[in-house]
């Protein structure tokens, strides 16, 4: 049977209005932080000028990065982490979705590592520990805030890396569900089905167990019931503060549990064509999701029931066929695409992205169900439409 681990250093800290309690925990991180924030709107939004306050009152010096463009890359990473060192910076402060965050822990990780960034892809390539790091997210999707995992592109290959390390867990977590009130309803459906996926994948994952399972299914079962709420009013605190806990508990749960061909996919979908993220696994999910359903059809009857599918006196396969159906049916109420060929994907591409993603074999080896490259290329054909 082999064993399970279940790891989780991180300090949370949940609710509305917490970023307040910042003040309460910062005094013991440092004299000087690196504030990473994206180089969009994120960069003037108020809870920049909140941090920012909060760090002066305590007598923090602040130095603001705000160069991070989605899907951070490696050259991104290296200018961070040079003005964290001219400003001699113990701490970093991440602030934003997932590729603020992301970026953040990779320049706290570059502060104590040598070498190339390129050779960090991959599990457990981090030698030392990175500078303390604390992530506030601003959307509710990515879960970074609760992973060991900062996702980095190397755009001379074209490639994502995933970063895997203990060593980039955040030191704590300020999870505030009014800093995403403001994210209109394609970002708010975009963010929340790349957190469906993180639930939907760690929970029929071959290394998911009895710990990682409750909060996958937990956090499905609170996306279903609650996206719509948040695309039709952004203004709807129980909805935002349901998909902000969902994000950031899918986020425990796939850090221990992994996460599948869906994002291996996607993350080819992003390097080679541009595609955002969240919107990848949207358009992919229902597709490797029907793959996958015959190597763990009790899991996905159990996720069908999670989406509100009533799934009584039926076989499993059946059953679990419904889970399917009901991410597609989510899918077409929200304002995204439902197809690759809606994002502009030709079919003569589609065995350069399976090649990709074929390649990103921890990915795959979480995944239920053993693949080959045809399969991968059967996936995204499934997913043209």
């Amino acid at each position: 049977m082999g064993s399970n681990v279940f790891r989780f250093p991180v300090q949370l800290v949940f609710g509305e209005g917490c970023l307040e309690e910042l003040k309460t925990f910062v005094s013991g991180f440092g004299k000087h932080a690196l504030l990473v924030t994206g180089s969009g709107p994120t960069r003037s939004l108020p809870a920049v000028e909140a941090v920012l306050a909060t760090l002066q009152s305590e007598g923090i010096s602040c130095t603001r990065f705000h160069g991070v463009e989605a899907d951070p890359s490696v050259e991104t990473v290296e200018a961070g982490a040079e003005m964290a060192r001219e400003n001699g910076c113990d701490f970093v402060i991440g602030l934003g979705g997932g590729s603020p965050m992301d970026a953040a822990k990779a320049i706290a990780a570059r502060l104590t590592n040598p070498g190339p960034i390129t050779e960090w892809a991959g599990v457990g390539n981090l030698r030392k520990r990175a500078r303390p790091i604390i992530c506030i997210p601003t959307t509710a999707g990515t879960g970074s805030e609760a992973t060991s995992i900062a996702v980095i592109t190397d755009r001379k290959r074209k490639q994502k890396m995933s970063v895997v390390s203990q060593h980039i867990y955040p030191t704590l977590s300020l999870v505030d569900p009014t800093l995403a009130a403001r994210m209109p309803p394609q970002l708010t459906a975009a963010t929340a089905m790349d957190a469906l996926t993180h639930a939907v994948e760690s929970y029929v994952s071959r290394r998911s167990w009895a710990p990682t399972q409750g909060l996958s299914y937990r956090a499905v079962q609170l996306i279903a019931a609650n996206l719509e709420k948040a695309c039709a009013d952004g203004d709807d605190m129980e909805a935002r503060r349901n998909l902000s806990m969902a994000s950031m508990i899918a986020g425990v749960a796939f850090t221990n549990a992994g996460l599948g061909l869906c994002h291996a996919m996607a993350h080819a979908l992003g390097s080679f064509c541009g595609v955002a993220h969240g919107v990848a696994n949207a358009v992919l999910l229902p597709s490797v999701m029907r793959f996958n359903l015959p190597s763990r059809p009790a899991l996905f009857r159990e996720l069908a029931q999670a989406m509100g599918e009533d799934v009584s006196g039926m076989p499993a396969e059946s059953a679990g066929a419904k889970s399917v159906k009901a991410v597609e049916e989510l899918l077409s109420r929200l304002p995204l695409p439902r197809s690759l060929s809606e994002l502009g994907i030709k079919a003569n591409s589609l065995e350069v992205l399976a090649s990709e993603a074929f390649l990103n074999t921890r990915l795959r080896s979480s995944n239920p169900r053993e693949t080959v490259l045809e399969d991968v290329v059967g996936v995204f054909r499934s997913a043209l439409g």
